[in-house]
């Protein structure tokens, strides 16, 4: 039955990561859904672990949030952050600066797949008229949204995941991670400005500014910011992550004066599908050999050196979150971590190597699909080969520095 499961994951897996199989027309929530349907049916996979392997505090929590987000795109935030940054930030490298800072920051704050949903086309928009390549700014927005997301719980997937399994506050979690995660974003600013000098020493062909089409209804993004900063007040207090979520969204609903239907439209609940049906799929293979060799015989090797733990927890969360991408590899490092010798500093190990181990390649974080699909969705290419060449080296170094700062906090 191992074998089954097996390849019902790389079946999954190939439809989620591919997009492009012929003859079949599959999102990725709809891939990872057929998935964990196939795990019951073909897989042997009782019904009531497949139940039990959704965490349903994760998916509350992030409920929570989109909510709040939804609302925030609702009244035109994002459009006009985006185009405040394009306006002020005139030349080609105080653009690139300025959409890496304000990519990354957002992100650490609103979940960086739904900056990178709204960022692209406003960027892209704000190019064309410029006469700009387009390339540097979408691997900024890409690599910045994930490094930028590993500050805080709130971030991302993955660290949603993190918080809630490790029951590391808030606080705790982003003032350890803070360091980390703000080099990381000089790191790509500098890595992305030598790769591309000659291109962004030449200045803009226009120097038109960009609109972003509709206005920000100032009082709705008013009261969805004042309930974002209470949610964070109330986690930064220690307070629950997935009640202060899901109550900061149902206030959010009941105080925006809107009809709701148009903040759920906004809501990315295909997301909440694909981390469900994930769940289930990531069970069935869990005690694949493949997999025991990424986690459990991996983790048996850490014994609280924090160098040596750090090392081999990096390694393998790269290796994981480029071969399933980063929100699967916590999920299988998830149940072997609390049982580790300096279990809480793991898990921040975690939370940071799986999201800058995304920035590896294209299928590495969701975060950077999402910037693909969104551009692809333009005319715009962002190819695999375009993601490699600048992620190894922005790989390698944020993880080299993330590694260094958390052994030294650790201290």
């Amino acid at each position: 039955m191992t074998s089954v499961r097996l390849a019902i994951f790389v079946v999954t897996y190939v439809l989620i990561a591919a997009q492009q199989v012929p003859g079949v027309r599959l999102n990725r929530p709809a891939a990872s859904l057929m998935g964990a349907v196939a795990m019951v049916v073909l897989g042997g996979l009782a019904p009531r672990d497949a139940y039990a392997a959704i965490d349903i505090d994760v998916i509350v929590f992030l409920l929570g949030v989109l909510l709040l987000v939804g609302y925030l795109d609702l009244g035109g935030f994002f459009d006009w952050a985006a185009v405040w940054i394009a306006r002020r930030f005139r030349s080609p490298h105080a653009l690139l600066a300025g959409i890496i800072v304000a990519s990354g920051l957002l992100s650490a704050i609103f979940l960086n797949d739904t900056v990178c949903l709204v960022f692209v086309p406003l960027v892209l928009a704000a190019l064309e008229p410029l006469g700009a390549r387009p390339l540097p700014y979408l691997l900024g927005i890409a690599f910045a949204a994930n490094v930028g997301s590993a500050m805080t719980i709130t971030g991302n997937p993955q660290n949603m995941l993190i918080g809630i399994s490790s029951g590391i506050a808030y606080r705790d979690f982003a003032a350890l991670l803070a360091l980390p995660s703000l080099g990381g974003l000089a790191i790509v600013y500098g890595v992305l400005a030598l790769m591309f000098r000659r291109e962004l020493a030449r200045p803009f062909a226009v120097t038109s500014a960009p609109t972003s089409g509709r206005a920000m209804d100032r009082g709705l993004v008013a009261r969805a910011l004042i309930l974002f900063a209470g949610a964070l007040a109330a986690w930064l207090a220690g307070l629950s992550l997935p009640v202060v979520a899901i109550t900061a969204g149902a206030l959010m609903i009941a105080l925006a004066n809107r009809d709701p239907a148009e903040a759920f439209a906004k809501v990315e609940w295909s997301l909440l599908l694909f981390f469900a049906a994930l769940f289930v799929v990531m069970r069935g293979v869990e005690s694949a050999p493949v997999f025991v060799d990424l986690t459990t015989r991996a983790a048996s090797t850490l014994h609280g050196a924090p160098w040596h733990d750090a090392a081999v927890t990096s390694a393998a969360m790269t290796a994981l979150s480029n071969l399933v991408s980063n929100v699967p590899a916590v999920i299988l490092w998830r149940p072997v971590v609390p049982h580790l010798p300096n279990a809480r500093f793991i898990w921040l190990v975690m939370a940071m190597s799986s999201t800058f181990a995304g920035n590896l390649t294209l299928l590495g974080s969701m975060a950077t699909l999402i910037v693909a699909e969104r551009a692809a969705a333009r005319g715009v290419a962002l190819r695999f080969g375009d993601v490699l060449k600048a992620g190894v080296p922005v790989t390698l170094l944020t993880l080299g520095w993330g590694v260094l700062m958390l052994v030294w906090l650790a201290r």
